[in-house]
């Protein structure tokens, strides 16, 4: 019952979310009343949707996904947001009650600070598509998030890492503050080098401030684990994206998604992709 109601909640968040990032225009913060405020619209006839029209997967289904007054097709982008949202409000308290006991203070504390970073890396990934830029307040709204888990969550050579026990052969677990601004710090300069060589073809500032955040985040390793991740998502993406001439070769491909979607993998799975690594590898398992 608990995860029926967080996944009615995570649904409503995600159409709220979905709206904003939709909204979202370059160089105006999100925070802005054209942004926030107002109410929902269709986007083809610009009718007012009434209350009824705006209940998360439900109005979809039953309005088989058209706008009742052009009968304009919305296409399945909000009905992803919105399962998509509710799945993580659903599951995200799952992987934490692993390191906590679930009535604890901190249980509850990290379990939604858990879920305010991959509703916002879901905003990003949303934004990122649509205009190919990472919002600095975004950025900045991970970071101070990335401090607050940090502070909280269990950090000892067994725990801390989403890796499991793996983690522990890439050091850096003898203080949870040094791991987890090392992990910012390495990956930043990484992505900033990039950048350089690239002349700022391959990715952006952007990209590089959003993965230092998440670096603060998840920390050392598991940092690592996501960017590399990301390369290998973004790569086969980015090949099929070219084969099906959905993209030309030189185009310039938002990267904020396969980064949000490789921190969630982590996040759910970082200990079987690395068992499944080190499998491949015949070590341990």
């Amino acid at each position: 019952m608990n995860s029926v109601i967080l996944f009615i909640l995570g649904a409503s968040i995600g159409s709220f979310m979905g709206v904003i990032s939709g909204r979202y225009k370059e160089n105006l913060p999100i925070w802005s009343k054209k942004i926030m405020g107002g109410r929902s619209h269709c986007e083809f006839c610009n009718k007012q949707l009434r209350w009824f029209e705006l209940v998360p997967v439900l109005s979809f289904v039953f309005q088989r996904g058209k706008c009742n007054s052009c009968g304009k097709w919305f296409g399945w982008r909000y009905l992803a947001i919105e399962l998509a949202s509710g799945l993580l409000f659903a599951f995200v308290p799952i992987v934490v009650s692993r390191e906590f006991y679930v009535l604890s203070p901190s249980f509850y504390i990290l379990s939604v600070l858990w879920i305010f970073v991959f509703s916002v890396l879901l905003a990003v990934s949303i934004i990122d598509y649509r205009l190919r830029i990472i919002p600095d307040e975004a950025n900045l709204s991970l970071a101070i998030l990335g401090l607050l888990i940090t502070a909280l969550r269990p950090f000892n050579e067994t725990a801390g890492s989403f890796m499991g026990y793996y983690g522990i052969l890439f050091g850096f677990h003898s203080d949870r503050w040094l791991n987890h601004f090392l992990a910012a710090a390495l990956v930043g300069i990484f992505f900033a080098i990039l950048i350089l060589v690239t002349k700022g073809r391959g990715m952006g500032g952007g990209d590089m401030k959003l993965v230092a955040a998440m670096g603060l985040i998840f920390g050392w390793p598991d940092i690592v684990l996501v960017a590399i991740l990301s390369f290998i998502i973004g790569s086969v993406f980015g090949s099929g994206a070219i084969i099906l001439k959905k993209e030309r070769f030189k185009s310039k491909i938002a990267f904020g998604p396969f980064m949000a979607l490789s921190g969630l993998l982590v996040f759910f799975f970082g200990y079987q992709i690395m068992s499944f690594y080190f499998g491949l590898l015949g070590i341990g398992a």
